[in-house]
């Protein structure tokens, strides 16, 4: 049975205060007396029966507003009163018992937003979905607290009250109140509720929030002259009037403070707020964080929720409610505090996993939070409620009433906030002790941008590169982990594993993605570092694709790999690392063809063979120093008969079980290849099937004796023909110049070369691009190779020109042409 309870709206309203009177005189009388009207009197710090004693000398406060300091941040509350549907809006989609319990109200799987193999959101919440593609979206699922009660009044006061000290009979202070009597300091506009109630949440034992009325302010705001005269005389009259008494002199400062708020306030309410109950208040919201008054915690909460009938209209037009609510506050936040403000939500508990007959849900328990911002880690957290049960051994199906158990104290949450942004005290506030949950990144990181080969966040250190024979790290086919899911990430070490030893700083791997069952792209980053937002290599569905990537080594010499859409294998070879002591150092060359069988340049005229392999001479060759260690080629197979794969490694020595590019029949396919040189300034490259001509370009070398140290940075697009109308749109025969020194965090001197990640897309011809410095006519010589209706990305390393800026040449049709720059060299 469900526990009697009153009404979610009567169970709020009992929970917050309405502005009562001070003992002996009327409230109403009060606010006439005072001059303020009652819509101004709603402006007062001061709520409840103790009002007058707390504006009394020595006590009340003349200043309301100052500046946010550097290093705060601030806080937004997102009540969703009557019990949010947890399990209808983070949706546990993959497992069967979702659509059993609920038949008559889950939600089509083809409509879900889907966020990894398991979970989804709600389809309308678009917005926030583009959020989460940023990695701006925490989902902490499983919140709950012990003992959790079913009555909207109990469980509300319990989430406002927010402490683990008991009680005798309601509470009466909050945990953001209680968090604003140990702020100290005399700023009134400190936090503030939306609406014309304070809610229990917002009560402090000696301070309290203001409340600002989401339709605006009346008394101080007119702007007709002989309302503003009337003004300036109430305010001169109450600064000139001060020792009468302590009741007179509250009345004086509380008019003078009321008409300074509202001159400071109402401009917010200008242009009219957009219609809509959350959107009207979070705007607000967003523009009083703009006006930088200080304000740390704002609370805009909305109701109707309690859906125990009717629930796939009611809930899905709640949850278009918060998605428009959000997208207009971030459309209306100033970016400078981009990094700085997070919205939390939160509500009293959750709903039943089965639904009733009436096309709802009953009162739950355990429940889905979000946490949003640009200082927000992005991802999962927390467990998803199991949808069974265990008794005595068995595992069964949850009965109609049976609760879902919680697996995050929402006061864990609480602490996360107070001491993760609001500057600590958590266990002061909530009474013990609570782990905080890592949602936020640190203080002055950005939220990851941009895309390509060398994956890490900000900048790194100069280092030198030590090639070494190819060496198989994973290999997802043959057991290790299985296929990677749907916006899901694995972690894999690479230092001191095999060949690469712990004091490395960054490696050189090489990715292929198999057997991805939908198009997708897959991403290489740092481990403990935020993934960004763009790809390492791109798939179609059932293809094989191979790329480059430079990874900077994160926590524990590992980086992690996520793939975005359905499943794919994936394998890794490491081909070198990079160090911070002395090595093998970066000498850029033009682009120059050294290798090409179908005319016989670099080994015999003819296609390579199945299981065959040549050895190309590369030291001494196109620009290549004849004491090199290593070269960087761009690698190309054509005119495949088979499908297989070829490995690029040392001649003299035993062929590892590595590869570099993988092909199909009739496929033209590149690859840049870091290959450590062999016997006489060689390497050899097999074939494994069919039979294939092979290209090689050189790109530069490696040596000891003297060149450029890699630095990487974190992503940052300098290209994007389908939006930049700076450069042709789209891509012909004409070379595409572009500036890459003193951008995306190149130095604007001493570059030699730069590590791009170039895409192509939207081919309208098959053809090659390639990639050079300024200054000369385009080499006999290719980056990638294009075939329309593909999408293909290769990492290049491209020597600079003069002018600081390469060239980019399309030898076909037209295409769109996107660049990230992820390093450079200097020295």
């Amino acid at each position: 049975m469900l526990d009697p309870d009153i009404s979610a709206r009567e169970a709020l309203a009992r929970l917050s205060v309405r502005q009562a009177p001070p003992s002996g005189l009327d409230r109403r009388r009060f606010l006439q007396l005072v001059g303020a009207g009652v819509g101004g009197g709603l402006l007062l710090d001061t709520v409840g029966g103790e009002a007058m004693s707390r504006l009394l000398p020595g006590q009340f406060r003349e200043a309301f507003a100052a500046p946010l300091a550097p290093n705060q941040g601030v806080l937004v509350l997102v009540g969703m009163y009557g019990g949010n549907d947890g399990l209808n809006t983070v949706i546990p989609y993959s497992n069967p018992k979702y659509r059993q319990y609920r038949a008559n109200i889950a939600i089509a799987d083809s409509r879900l937003l889907k966020l990894d193999g398991s979970v989804a959101l709600h389809p309308d919440l678009t917005f926030l979905k583009s959020m989460w593609d940023k990695q701006q979206v925490a989902i902490v699922q499983g919140v709950g607290y012990p003992d959790p009660n079913l009555s909207h009044f109990d469980s509300m006061a319990t989430w406002m009250y927010g402490s683990a000290s008991p009680t005798v009979g309601a509470p009466t202070t909050g945990w953001i109140g209680r968090w604003l009597d140990g702020v100290g300091g005399s700023d009134l506009l400190t936090t503030a509720s939306l609406g014309t109630d304070l809610p229990l949440h917002m009560i402090g034992a000696s301070r309290q929030a203001v409340t600002i009325p989401d339709y605006g302010l009346s008394y101080g705001s007119s702007s007709e002259p002989q309302m503003t005269r009337m003004y300036d005389g109430i305010r001169a009259f109450s600064s000139s009037s001060a020792g009468r008494g302590p009741w007179h002199d509250a009345f004086a400062v509380t008019q003078r403070r009321q008409l300074d708020m509202t001159r400071t306030i109402a401009p917010v309410f200008t242009p009219e707020p957009p219609d809509g109950a959350l959107v009207k208040k979070l705007t607000i919201a967003a523009r009083l964080i703009n006006a930088d008054l200080g304000l740390r915690v704002i609370d805009a909460s909305f109701d109707n929720f309690d859906t125990h009938s009717d629930e796939p209209s009611d809930h899905d037009q709640r949850m278009i409610e918060l998605d428009l609510g959000l997208q207009g506050f971030f459309a209306t936040l100033d970016p400078r505090f981009s990094d700085r403000v997070t919205i939390m939500t939160f509500s009293e508990f959750g709903r039943t996993p089965w639904s009733n007959d009436s096309l709802g849900t009953d009162h739950g328990t355990a429940n889905t939070h979000f946490v949003i911002g640009g200082n927000v880690k992005g991802g999962l957290y927390g467990q998803q409620p199991s949808l069974q049960k265990v008794e005595g051994g068995v595992t069964m199906d949850l009965e109609q009433w049976d609760r879902l158990d919680f697996s995050v104290d929402f006061r864990s949450l609480y602490a996360t906030m107070l001491d993760g942004l609001l500057g600590g005290g958590s266990a002061s506030v909530l009474g013990a002790n609570y782990p905080t949950l890592d949602l936020f990144r640190p203080a002055g990181t950005a939220t990851p941008t941009g895309g390509g080969g060398v994956a890490g966040g900000g900048i790194g250190v100069p280092s030198d590169l030590v090639a070494v024979v190819p060496d198989r790290l994973l290999d997802t086919r043959l057991g290790q982990g299985g296929p990677i899911g749907p916006a899901a990430s694995i972690t894999l070490t690479v230092a001191g594993v095999r060949s690469v030893p712990p004091n490395a700083v960054a490696a050189v791997l090489n990715v292929t993605a198999v057997g991805a069952t939908a198009a997708s792209y897959v991403t290489v980053w740092p481990t403990g570092v935020e993934r960004p937002g763009t790809s390492s290599l791109n798939v179609r569905g059932g293809d094989v694709v191979p790329n480059l990537v430079i990874a900077k080594l994160g926590t524990g010499g590992r980086v992690d790999i996520y793939n975005n859409a359905g499943t794919v294998h994936c394998v890794v070879d490491v081909i070198g690392y990079f160090q911070t002591q002395p090595a093998s150092r970066f000498t850029s060359l033009s682009p120059a063809r050294i290798l090409d069988t179908r005319a016989g340049q670099g080994a015999a005229a003819g296609a390579v063979g199945q299981g065959a392999a040549i050895d190309l001479q590369v030291a001494g060759e196109g620009g290549v120093d004849a004491d090199a260690d290593a070269v960087v080629l761009n690698v190309t197979v054509t005119e495949p008969t088979g499908e297989g794969y070829v490995t690029v490694w040392p001649s003299g020595t035993a062929m590892p079980t590595a590869s570099n590019l993988n092909f199909v029949p009739g496929q033209t396919v590149p690859n840049l290849v870091v290959a450590k040189l062999g016997d006489g300034g060689r390497v050899a490259l097999y074939n494994s099937a069919g039979s294939t001509h092979l290209i090689a370009d050189v790109l530069g070398c490696f040596r000891t004796a003297g060149g450029s140290r890699l630095t990487s940075l974190a992503p940052s697009r300098l290209l994007d023909t389908r939006t930049d109308g700076g450069h042709s749109n789209p891509v012909g025969q004409t070379p595409l110049v572009l500036a890459v020194v003193g951008r995306g965090g190149v130095p604007s001197g001493g570059v030699t070369a730069v590590v791009l990640n170039v895409t192509a897309t939207e081919g309208t011809s098959n053809g090659y691009v390639t990639v050079y410095p300024t200054g000369q006519d385009p080499p006999m010589a290719s980056n990638l190779n294009i075939t329309v209706g593909q999408t293909r990305a290769n990492l290049v390393i491209a020597k600079v020109g003069a002018d600081g800026a390469v060239a980019l040449f399309n030898s076909a049709g037209k295409l769109h042409l996107l660049a990230d720059v992820v390093g450079y060299f200097t020295g």
